[in-house]
């Protein structure tokens, strides 16, 4: 059974693609039709439960969803339009790290597109709890997948990454206890604490800046404090060298193979 992604895209064929439990796409393709004419909890349930596990898909047939997903978005009422979103999110969040679908994504990446426009909108509204995460969705549809990934918790954040002058494996921490970067004893704790130098408004980088200007929109200024800091400079403790935090963070966590030549990164700067 075929699908046909519209007048311009190649046709996917669910029977080649198969989801975690190793069933046929069709299953997949015959639960977003059902979702499509009447949505149902039991039904996003099956189909969040055959496609992702542990906050990751890795299965062909979530990749191949991703249109179906963009169209459950665009035409849905506000609860089934964010657990669409939600979904589709979890996808794109690791499609940098599965690269053996690639194909599939390039079918329509008109829908990936549609998504990020309807993540924005719907981020606009957003007061509250579920800021971050409509935050770290629209991220991922444009391109941002480590930042969509990293935890954002500034009333006690940690970060691991290593010195990139010594290598000295270096906690980086943001929150109620301090903002520093130290050498981590298993025995005492953090020692040889150094300050983190946060950046000002005006000179956070892409996608900070838009992170910011989203936490303050959102009245969160906890997460936007915390992001001057994430998107500052940290001093090693061990030799000295001071170098940018978030350039470093991303170095180290960003994969090998960007996501870029399939999902170009969108509306860096709005």
């Amino acid at each position: 059974m075929q699908q046909t992604l519209g007048l311009d895209h190649a046709v996917i064929d669910w029977r080649s693609v198969r989801d975690l439990r190793g069933d046929s796409g069709v299953i997949i393709e015959m639960l977003l039709g059902q979702l499509a004419r009447q949505p149902d909890d039991a039904v996003w349930n099956e189909v969040e439960g055959r496609l992702v596990v542990e906050a990751e898909c890795f299965c062909s047939a979530g990749i191949a969803a991703l249109p179906e997903l963009s169209r459950l978005a665009r035409s849905a009422t506000d609860d089934d339009r964010d657990r669409a979103l939600r979904l589709a999110a979890v996808i794109v969040r690791t499609l940098h790290r599965h690269h053996q679908h690639d194909d599939l994504v390039r079918i329509d990446p008109e829908a990936i597109a549609a998504l990020q426009r309807i993540a924005r909108a719907r981020l606009a509204a957003c007061i509250g709890p579920g800021l971050v995460q409509r935050m770290q969705d629209s991220l991922a549809f444009a391109g941002y997948t480590f930042w969509a990934s990293i935890s954002l918790d500034f009333t006690d954040e940690h970060y691991r990454l290593g010195c990139p002058h010594c290598t000295t494996r270096l906690a980086i921490v943001i929150g109620d206890y301090g903002h520093y970067a130290a050498f981590r004893d298993y025995n005492d704790g953090d020692i040889s604490r150094v300050p983190l130098h946060p950046a000002s408004p005006q000179e956070l980088t892409e996608p900070g800046r838009w992170m910011y200007d989203t936490a303050i929109a959102g009245g969160d200024m906890t997460l936007a404090g915390g992001l001057t800091y994430l998107f500052g400079r940290a001093t090693c403790s061990t030799c000295g060298s001071t170098f940018s935090l978030p350039d470093w963070l991303e170095a180290e966590n960003s994969p090998s193979q960007p996501i870029d030549p399939i999902v170009p990164r969108t509306d860096r700067s709005t």
